[in-house]
Formats: C-alpha cells, sequence, structure tokens
C-alpha cells in the first residue's frame, strides 16, 4: 500500500518541481556577445567671443528604460523589446555626456567646458535629457529614433535662457542592431553638431 501510495506521489512532485523552476529559468538573461559604443560627435569649429567664457557641462538625466546597457527596438506598436545577445558598453546617457564635452571643446568656442559639478563657478550651464534611442522595424528599412532636450541656463543668475528638443531619424544601413549601431553613431554626431551650434548662437546673444 505504501509503494503503491510512493509511485503515485512521485510523478506529482516531478511536476510540481518543474513548474517551480521554469519561472527561474524565464529570468535568466542571455549572455552578451556584441557590445557597441556611441563615439559619434561634431568636430566643428567656431570662433571665439571677444571674451573668455565657460561652460559646465551636467551628467545627462534619462526617462525609463536607458538606464542600463540594454538596446531597445519595436517592431510592435507600443510595444518596446531589448536585444538579446546585443547591448551598449555603457548606458546611452554616459556614452553621451563625453560626445557632448568632447563637441563643445573641439568648438573652440569657450575657454573652459567643465564636466564635473565641483569645478569652479562656470557662465553657463548645459543639462540634457535623453528620452529616446531606439530601433523601429515597424519601417522599412528599419529607423533609429533619437530624441534628447537640452537647456542652457546663465549661471550668474540661474535663468533658463534657452531650451531645445531635437529629434532625430535615422535609416538604419542594414535591419540588423548592428545596423541600428551604425545609425545611432550618425545620430550623435548630428545632435552634438546642431546642439553646439544651437549653445554658441544662443550665448552670443546673450553677451
Amino acid at each position: 500500500m505504501n509503494n503503491k501510495i510512493i509511485r503515485e506521489a512521485v510523478p506529482v512532485l516531478l511536476l510540481s518541481l518543474f513548474l517551480f523552476l521554469v519561472p527561474g529559468c524565464s529570468a535568466i538573461k542571455p549572455p552578451v556577445t556584441n557590445q557597441y559604443t556611441l563615439n559619434g560627435f561634431s568636430h566643428q569649429s567656431f570662433n571665439k567671443p571677444s571674451r573668455a567664457l565657460s561652460i559646465l557641462v551636467n551628467k545627462p538625466e534619462t526617462v525609463a528604460g536607458y538606464e542600463t546597457e540594454q538596446m531597445l527596438y519595436i517592431n510592435k506598436p507600443y510595444e518596446v523589446g531589448v536585444f538579446a545577445h546585443n547591448a551598449w558598453i555603457d548606458p546611452p546617457a554616459d556614452m553621451l555626456f563625453s560626445l557632448i564635452v568632447q563637441s563643445l571643446q573641439s568648438s573652440g568656442y569657450f575657454f573652459a567646458v567643465a564636466s564635473t559639478p565641483s569645478s569652479e563657478s562656470a557662465d553657463y550651464r548645459l543639462d540634457t535629457q535623453l528620452i529616446e534611442l531606439q530601433q523601429n522595424f515597424l519601417d522599412k528599412p528599419s529607423v533609429l529614433e533619437f530624441a534628447a532636450k537640452i537647456v542652457l541656463t546663465k549661471v550668474s543668475n540661474n535663468n533658463i535662457i534657452a531650451s531645445l528638443l531635437i529629434k532625430k531619424r535615422i535609416p538604419c544601413p542594414k535591419n540588423t542592431p548592428y545596423g541600428g549601431v551604425i545609425a545611432a553613431n550618425q545620430a550623435t554626431r548630428q545632435f552634438t553638431a546642431e546642439l553646439t551650434r544651437f549653445v554658441i548662437r544662443t550665448v552670443d546673444k546673450t553677451t
């Protein structure tokens, strides 16, 4: 009698164990085999102003979804997916931070471009928010969608003097994650060029 009960109980126990383990297995992340970087920024130079000016660039903030290295895509309306084996080498906002600083430095317009809050007081402060960076497969070919908001503040009175929302839609050369990476670097190059022109044009009007 006891042996019969045991034989009947074993399949039930095995099934319960399987159902218990399946959710755990679904939470396991596949290994990342390809890591990519954003390094496209504007090298355009400008004439120096009549007096030495400095600007503090704060680290960009992000909307939900861009705090990690995950690469996002869309292939269904209103649904955002994550590439399984492909990722950014750093969170996009961290890489964008460096590109903004390098673009402003390359412009030659500012006497100093600071990137740490502990730096000496600057004349202007630039704040950025990364709003969108994703590969949209609803378009054929796929399109890299990029959006960021920039805010320029005069430090002496802490007044916002200008803000701008910059959006880019760059066709991807291939419908692959790497195709999105190529388009993303083109987007950051265009973004930093537009950002730099906007900042310098605004500063010229206020000095």
